[in-house]
């Protein structure tokens, strides 16, 4: 007989977090972009990633998405759709 999983390895835990796994080596790439070639490419696509969480927390359980789920789902994804809209008007706004 095999033995249970533990839920406290780090396999678990990235499990459980598989969304903000994924969006933090997208974070990397995009400061990274923003230090090397283009702060507003950096701005468009942190706004996009952004987008993505959001939609990501509305369509989702909250099981699925993990940490990303702090408040309640339209609150959540109103503070998600905002910062992206903020970060993309700035980082397309001329002389800024």
């Amino acid at each position: 007989m095999r033995a249970p999983r533990s839920p406290h390895t780090l396999r678990a835990a990235l499990r459980r977090q598989t969304v903000l796994t994924l969006a933090l080596p997208a974070l990397a790439l995009i400061v990274l972009i923003g230090a090397t070639l283009s702060a507003p490419l950096a701005g468009v696509l942190l706004a996009a990633l952004l987008l993505v969480l959001a939609l990501m927390r509305a369509l989702l359980p909250v099981r699925a998405v993990g940490a990303l789920a702090v408040r309640s789902r339209g609150l959540d994804v109103a503070v998600l759709l905002a910062l992206a809209l903020g970060i993309a008007v700035l980082s397309t706004s001329p002389n800024l």
